[in-house]
């Protein structure tokens, strides 16, 4: 399998941190792209290989062992869960199987957020959207008390709700731009502190892309 990463991406990291929590990591050749800074409102020069393999141009992409391109990091996740059979991060009870899904969505909503804030926060000042940002704000804000309300179902062997909800809380903490997600939530911040000590979590901490 080929996998096209940045060390920023918290969606690459979500499928970093999947492949390696089911043994699939050194079974991955990692191909690494460059992205210059105006990536959120200019296409920028692709690293050779992304837009042939996926016209989407989307960070992760993987090709499979079949030579098949998934540009979608829940695709790849669902993908890398299959290969690694018995192994799984995806509960095998109906009900806990969809708690799970609907928490990695809430999730999930927060990864897009803060990627779409990224994006604004790249463009010139003059132009920039502070309504677009506050708009942001609020979804993470509402998805943060979600899981803090939630906390109790983050709980047992780690799943992709799990690690996408560590993924999140890592970026939020990361990006100097964004608020602390702490106060006022004391059971998720108590939660991370011990989830982000997993050793997936600790190799797979974001650093700034390359621009080339």
């Amino acid at each position: 399998m080929q996998l096209f990463w940045t060390p920023a991406s918290p969606f690459t990291r979500k499928v970093s941190i999947a492949a390696r929590e089911l043994g699939l990591w050194d079974r991955i050749e990692i191909r690494p792209t460059t992205w210059t800074l105006d990536w959120g409102y200019r296409t920028p020069a692709f690293t050779p290989g992304l837009a042939e393999a996926n016209p989407v141009a989307r960070i992760p992409t993987l090709v499979t062992d079949e030579g098949i391109p998934l540009g979608d990091s829940t695709l790849i996740c669902l993908h890398l869960d299959e290969v690694a059979r018995p192994k799984s991060l995806i509960p095998a009870d109906h009900t806990a199987r969809w708690r799970m899904w609907s928490i990695y969505a809430v999730a999930d909503g927060i990864l897009e957020a803060q990627i779409a804030m990224r994006a604004e926060m790249l463009r010139p000042v003059d132009v920039r959207s502070e309504s677009f940002l506050a708009k942001q704000r609020e979804r993470i804000v509402r998805c943060l008390d979600a899981l803090e309300a939630d906390v109790g179902h983050l709980a047992g062997d780690v799943d992709l709700a799990q690690i996408t909800a560590g993924v999140a809380l890592g970026y939020q903490d990361w990006r100097e731009w964004l608020f602390d997600f702490r106060p006022g939530r004391p059971r998720i911040a108590e939660w991370y502190a011990e989830f982000s000590r997993r050793p997936a979590m600790r190799e797979t901490e974001p650093r700034e892309t390359p621009t080339a």
